[in-house]
């Protein structure tokens, strides 16, 4: 067989670049109403924080040192400047630590609406490794008023689409409801008919698992060993008939977050959940330095301890916490998960201009 010409090898890679630019352009022409609706909703969310008073803010989408959660991948980056001398950085996992410090320097109520990063995400289904993400933080506040603030967001935005071609009237139906708030130790009860307080250490998760017959190390965190019963067995099942809110988590998956003043066991973060799918993060915010200090470096061990790549603590964070940042509540949102839901789509390539699908 004779080799192909160097002509024949330039028109096959000018026809795949071809059909992949065609790929993009029919992955968006079959999406169009659901992109418009996606852009409509940013609109709306956009309207009801200036309603509220807030800020918009910008943040960096390059940082120099990324976050220390165990459970999360950030992209590295190179950076040169003009005399190509090189610098290490990441793409921003979430606008969290910049808002922060903006806390700290005097700003009161923000939000940020723009782009995230995570590596090793999956492409499609309900995840992309690029993502949007909505962040906003109260002055004076706590997370019971952020709770107030997420539904109110969705009941506003249920009220200016009604009627609109592109969102899936039952879901539509069920986020107008009053949403129910429940906290995550009657969930285990009324699933597992567990009393989560015994259940409060990693030895005693790591036995309830092994129980439970999963295939579990001793190695593994609190939070992993947790989530291995919790997203098998209660995730999918949360928010069917109406939003819910589940609140009071155990104080070692809410390393930024204060903790209850009932029962330091658990801590002041909630997530929101609709039809099984997690949409947003919240807590009442950390402020003490030295606390926050200590908990972000237990987890920078756990990442040296366990393998995975090992950053230094972002001490310009610790040192905004020093300088008064004030009491303040905040949670982070999956736009393109909101969008998801309001259009009734199972996919979230379909409400993403182009994925990671059809990028790669």
């Amino acid at each position: 067989m004779q080799p192909a010409s160097t002509h024949s090898l330039v028109s096959l890679s000018r026809l795949t670049r071809f059909k992949k630019n065609m790929n993009h352009l029919t992955h968006i022409q079959t999406n169009k109403e659901l992109l418009e609706t996606r852009f409509f909703i940013l609109r709306l969310v956009r309207e009801f924080f200036w309603k509220e008073n807030f800020t918009e803010v910008e943040t960096p989408l390059i940082v120099n040192v990324p976050g220390q959660e165990p459970n999360i991948v950030p992209m590295k980056i190179n950076i040169h400047n003009e005399k190509i001398v090189e610098f290490s950085g990441f793409l921003h996992t979430s606008p969290e630590y910049a808002m922060k410090k903006m806390l700290a320097a005097g700003f009161e109520n923000i939000f940020y609406l723009g782009k995230c990063f995570r590596d090793r995400e999956s492409f499609g289904g309900s995840h992309n490794p690029e993502f949007t993400m909505m962040e906003w933080y109260r002055v004076g506040k706590n997370y019971v008023d952020i709770m107030n603030d997420a539904e109110n967001l969705f009941h506003f935005i249920a009220e200016k689409t009604e009627g609109h071609n592109g969102i899936d009237k039952i879901n539509l139906a069920k986020i107008k409801k009053q949403w129910q708030r429940k906290t995550m130790k009657s969930l285990w009860h009324e699933f597992l008919q567990i009393n989560l307080d015994d259940f409060l250490t990693q030895e005693k998760m790591f036995e309830l698992c092994v129980g439970k017959k999963y295939n579990v190390s001793k190695e593994e965190s609190y939070e992993e060993l947790f989530y291995r019963i919790f997203l098998n067995e209660i995730e999918s099942k949360l928010g069917i008939d109406v939003p819910l809110i589940v609140h009071e988590y155990p104080a070692q998956m809410a390393s930024l977050a204060k903790l209850l003043e009932k029962d330091s066991r658990y801590a002041e973060r909630f997530e929101v959940y609709f039809n099984g799918l997690e949409l947003a993060n919240a807590f009442s915010e950390l402020t003490d330095a030295d606390e926050q200090e200590s908990r972000l470096r237990e987890e920078r061990n756990f990442r040296e301890k366990t393998g995975k790549d090992v950053y230094d603590i972002d001490q310009e964070f610790i040192g905004a916490l020093r300088a008064g940042m004030p009491e303040s509540a905040g949670i982070a949102l999956g736009i393109d998960r909101m969008a998801m839901l309001f259009t009734g789509c199972q996919e979230i390539d379909n409400v993403i201009t182009l994925p990671m699908s059809k990028l790669f």
